[in-house]
């Protein structure tokens, strides 16, 4: 089944000629470099390739272990989040870090989980190059229509997850993230092209389980009450789902996650509270942890700070207390989190905010489904931790700007409108993008990341919201017709 939307005027038909001209003029010129810039990139890929296998033998892949053997506890009836209770049962239960994944995750993992450690490192490390490409095609099936927008799309993926610093970590690691791309990739195509089907609602119901925070992407979703029956199925798809993760000890599973994140959280605190009162105390090293013959203490290094709001203020007081000793006696767990859980509601007050107008106003849907990603992404800037390997799920709101020509009309329209849209851009694209070209250099610093895990979405969240704010009224009965591509 399909929901129609009913038609009307899109944003392209309240610009003025100048401004369409101008326009046409520097999608022209930029049309020219496209194709050579993507050829470009090749070179650029064949070396990420080879870098990454070249990882794969010389890294164990650390944050895949802890998943394997809450699967395989999971398999066993253990608790896969007791640690300690599971390096009782011998090496093949022991992950030398906290399991930190919903039972739904790890349920993803049991397929394979019986199988040697270094079988499965190999076989997820092709999938995630799978999901890569999977992702790629659904974006440009959805949104590149034309062959200039394809190229646009595939230097953008190119540069921000192929030869990235990012996703040769993710890879490193055995992290999820991509799966999450492809996920969010298929939620937005369905979205696009009104895929409402309750089979189709299936991947979604599954983004939401493996990563609670992208229920706020239904949030977004209501801002057009055509697709409030595509959000009730994809509720009642995610909750027969759910019943059936309960086949592994009941509720007790999901009831311990969070309690899990929440530990996590505040050893990661005291932690940061105890380098903040000995500021002479040395920095962490990995050590050997050898596991079934794998040394699980080699890691790549991240050069990356944590980039949430925790980890930056914690880290303000380490600094700090380097230098003032009295640093310590202000580092305050309790205020410290009560200011990350006010920061929680702004930005989920902020985002009910934003998605009402939107229903009252004519949003190009390239917008709407960018904003409809960002949501979850800024509110897990409160989260515990958030490093590098995170960044790859970017891709998806960024190419989706890039790519409305709608909103870049509508920017252009006044001169102040034109200097929002270049900061915006240059202050939370072009850092990240020159850095990510050069994945393998070892130089990348925190501020870098920081550039990338916070400035990046945060801005573009934030030009979704004035694109929304700037739109012309209508209807608000559905989606808008999306603007033609921006090549």
């Amino acid at each position: 089944m399909t929901i129609d939307p009913k038609p009307c005027p899109g944003i392209d038909s309240v610009n003025t000629p100048s401004v369409d001209s101008s326009l046409s003029r520097t999608f022209q010129i930029a049309r020219r470099f496209l194709p050579w810039i993507a050829l470009a990139t090749i070179p650029f890929c064949l070396l990420s390739l080879a870098t990454a296998l070249a990882d794969l033998g010389a890294y164990p892949g650390v944050d895949l272990r802890a998943k394997v053997v809450g699967a395989r506890a999971l398999a066993a009836g253990l608790d896969p989040y007791a640690m300690d209770g599971l390096a009782v049962h011998g090496e093949y239960f022991k992950a030398g870090t906290a399991v930190t994944a919903t039972p739904a995750l790890l349920a993803l993992y049991l397929p394979l989980s019986s199988l040697p450690f270094q079988t499965q490192r190999t076989i997820y490390f092709w999938m995630d190059w799978m999901f890569a490409a999977g992702s790629f095609y659904l974006l440009k099936r959805s949104f590149c229509k034309g062959r200039a927008s394809a190229y646009l799309g595939w230097i953008v993926f190119a540069v921000f997850i192929v030869c990235s610093y990012s996703f040769r970590f993710h890879l490193e690691r055995g992290q999820f993230y991509m799966l999450l791309l492809l996920l969010t990739c298929y939620l937005a195509s369905a979205v696009k092209n009104h895929w409402t089907g309750w089979i189709s609602c299936m991947p979604v119901a599954l983004l939401l389980l493996v990563r609670p925070t992208y229920a706020l992407i239904l949030v977004a979703a209501l801002a057009c009450p055509a697709m409030s029956k595509w959000v009730i199925r994809v509720l009642v798809v995610t909750v027969v789902m759910f019943s059936m993760t309960l086949h592994y000890d009941g509720i007790a599973r999901w009831i311990e996650f969070p309690r899990q994140v929440h530990a996590r959280q505040a050893a990661l605190m005291e932690k940061n509270k105890t380098r903040c009162c000995d500021p002479h105390a040395p920095p962490d090293i990995p050590v050997p942890n050898v596991i079934e013959q794998i040394d699980f203490g080699k890691m790549l290094p991240p050069h990356a700070i944590n980039g949430t709001f925790l980890g930056l203020v914690s880290l303000g007081f380490v600094h700090a207390g380097q230098h003032f000793s009295f640093a310590c006696g202000l580092f305050s767990l309790k205020w410290i989190t009560r200011a990350n859980n006010a920061l929680m509601a702004l930005i989920l007050a902020g985002g009910l905010v934003v998605a009402w107008t939107a229903r009252r106003r004519m949003v190009s849907q390239n917008v709407l489904i960018a904003l409809m990603v960002l949501l979850p992404l800024v509110f897990e800037l409160c989260a515990p931790e958030r490093f590098f390997y995170t960044a790859v799920v970017e891709v998806l709101p960024l190419l989706l700007i890039l790519l409305d020509r709608g909103v870049l009309q509508l920017a252009l329209k006044s001169k102040a409108g034109a200097y929002r849209w270049l900061a915006l851009i240059a202050l939370g694209i072009l850092p990240p993008a020159i850095m990510q070209i050069l994945p393998f250099m070892r130089v990348l610093t925190s501020s870098m990341s920081v550039l990338i895990l916070l400035v990046l979405p945060i801005c573009l969240a934030a030009f979704c919201a004035w694109a929304v704010f700037t739109s012309p009224h209508g209807t608000g009965d559905a989606l808008q017709p999306d603007s033609s591509p921006v090549v």
